[in-house]
């Protein structure tokens, strides 16, 4: 690890918990959420070492608290190893036994992560419910289930574009997150802000309707989340951060320095199918603007090969957006047209997906009450 890296607040807190727990119970719940903080940052074999030992410890001694912080560790491993694909089945196995036992805080916790994963999947109507239940449930002191429930009540606002509605709930998540101690979670607001912004800024773009200026900060905070990260020795989704650089900087019009990121990192990348159709197209249309008409035709092909495995509307419908600014300067008239028209599709069930984000969370207050 560089010597610039340093040991992040909270794991200090959480190690020093650990040697001074007046149980082992305690000491080893301590273990399991530092397992999913470690998680958090990209030290999977640190974090599937804990786990494992921790599972053979439980296998002897089963303990309900602690087996519910493993299933909870166990999904946030799960969820930010696979990049940000929904696994919630340890999380809802937590939240059960939490429920049983009436372990009230964790639940909390429990509860706010599933609302993470209603937001991963665009289950609006899900992730109101568990973000009322997570507010609810959650102390004033429990910031580690009210930074994770604001987060995301903020993110599903913030993309829903009501930046407005949106900011306090962001600022609800960095004030207890910082209390928590939580650098990870203020990484997270950072990066997610940036990125979210990126997205308003493409949909702008490729539909002609919004501000197309609401990303114009969004390389700046891409380029703070970095440093910030670096110092941190975040490396969650490490394949992510340039090729958000990449994208913003081909909605710039700036497509030479768009394809030497996507040249760099496009064929590293790990992360799930579902985001490559996009990247793809959007490196097609960059391709067309350098007049590089047969390395765009073949990004083009690439792009509509993995469009099958694409399942949010945005990432479709820009996709298409893409595909059809890239046939039409190729010349291909019909298939153009033929885009044109399922990005149409798709930006209408997104924006009703963002409709619907407003409709449920724009009256939800930091206690989960709806006025």
């Amino acid at each position: 690890m560089p010597d610039r890296v340093r040991t992040s607040r909270m794991e200090l807190r959480l190690r020093g918990q650990i040697n001074s727990a007046k149980s082992s119970t305690d000491a080893d719940c301590r273990r399991a959420e530092l397992a999913a903080y470690l998680a958090r940052l990209g030290r999977f074999d640190e974090a599937r070492e804990g786990l494992d030992s921790l599972r053979q410890r439980t296998y002897r001694e089963p303990r309900v608290e602690l087996s519910a912080w493993i299933h909870l560790a166990e999904g946030v491993f799960a969820y930010f190893s696979n990049g940000g694909v929904s696994k919630a089945d340890g999380v809802q196995r937590a939240h059960a036994l939490c429920l049983a036992a009436g372990l009230d805080d964790l639940r909390a916790i429990c509860t706010a992560w599933l609302a993470q994963w209603d937001y991963a999947r665009v289950d609006m109507a899900a992730l109101a419910s568990h973000l009322r239940e997570a507010l609810k449930l959650a102390k004033p002191t429990n910031h580690s289930a009210r930074s994770r429930a604001s987060l995301v009540a903020a993110q599903a606002l913030h993309v829903a574009a009501r930046p407005d509605l949106a900011s306090p709930w962001y600022s609800r998540a960095r004030h207890h997150a910082l209390a928590e101690e939580d650098d990870v979670t203020v990484s997270a607001l950072m990066h997610n802000m940036a990125w979210i912004r990126m997205l308003l800024m493409r949909q702008a773009i490729l539909t002609g309707h919004g501000d197309a200026s609401a990303g114009r900060h969004a390389l700046m905070n891409a380029e703070s989340t970095a440093h910030f990260d670096q110092m941190l020795g975040d490396s969650s989704w490490e394949e992510l951060k340039p090729i958000l650089r990449a994208q913003i900087l081909s909605l710039q019009g700036e497509a030479s320095q768009a394809l030497i990121l996507y040249d760099e990192h496009l064929g590293d990348l790990k992360v799930a199918s579902r985001l490559q159709a996009h990247l793809l197209a959007d490196k097609a249309w960059c391709h067309t603007q350098l007049a590089q008409p047969e390395a765009a035709r073949d990004c083009a092909a690439q792009a509509l090969l993995s469009l099958e495995y694409t399942t949010d509307a945005d990432d479709r419908a820009a996709a298409h957006g893409c595909l059809a600014q890239a046939f039409a300067a190729l010349g291909e008239a019909d298939k153009a047209w033929s885009h044109r028209h399922l990005a149409a599709a798709d930006w209408a069930e997104h924006q009703a997906a963002q409709e619907c984000a407003i409709r449920l969370l724009a009256s939800v207050d930091e206690e989960g009450e709806t006025h």
